[in-house]
């Protein structure tokens, strides 16, 4: 009698970080991006109603088009307005530049393009902001902008790749799980019904069910 040949199972298919950088639908979960994007809501609100309610200055410097040029007058003053300065303007962008990112979603993505992209918005938000400030009274201060760029961008470069990083060994992880979950048959099934998976039975090898079929 012929013995049935068995077709050989299917190569098994790449797992975990391997089959999620080719996974075109591999992002953020969505809880993490509506974080996101509630924070940034937020921030943004709140920043703008902060701007428009500021006071007007009874007096002030000239608008200062020159990088840097304000804070080191305010360094050689030997105030505290520089540190102040400093700190105004790294808070009032550095969110975006964690945030952007995680609002997009993209796990596996070179960190430059991100860098750029994050950097890029950050920096179109702080010129709004600063002419934004104008209208209270403030002159245009082109240091703002420049710190706030600055801050966006150490930001960035501080949390998101770490972030991503630890979004995808939790997304590998999951994908490990329901990868063995799927493959889990019970002792005694039809191994016909599941082509890549042997159900063996205690003390039975392999090859003891094609010599059955043989007698048979």
């Amino acid at each position: 009698m012929r013995i049935p040949e068995r077709r050989p199972a299917p190569t098994a298919r790449p797992e975990g970080r391997a089959r999620l950088r080719g996974h075109p639908r591999a992002s953020a979960p969505l809880a993490v991006r509506s974080a996101a994007l509630v924070l940034l809501t937020v921030h943004v609100v709140l920043l703008g109603w902060l701007t428009v309610r500021q006071a007007p200055t009874v007096w002030a410097y000239d608008a200062n088009l020159t990088p840097f040029a304000s804070l080191h007058r305010a360094f050689a003053s030997g105030s505290s307005a520089a540190l102040g300065q400093l700190l105004t303007g790294v808070a009032q962008t550095a969110p975006l530049g964690v945030l952007l990112p995680l609002i997009g979603g993209r796990l596996h993505t070179a960190w430059f393009p991100s860098f750029l992209s994050a950097t890029g918005c950050s920096a179109l938000f702080a010129t709004g902001l600063e002419v934004l400030e104008t209208s209270t009274g403030r002159v245009l201060n082109v240091d703002d902008v420049l710190i706030g760029v600055i801050g966006a961008a150490l930001a960035h470069l501080l949390v998101v790749p770490a972030t991503r990083a630890g979004l995808r060994r939790g997304r590998a992880a999951e994908h490990g799980r329901a990868t063995e979950r799927s493959r889990v048959v019970r002792l005694g099934a039809d191994p016909e019904a599941f082509p890549d998976t042997w159900a063996i039975g205690a003390g039975e090898t392999p090859g003891a069910r094609i010599r059955i079929q043989a007698d048979a």
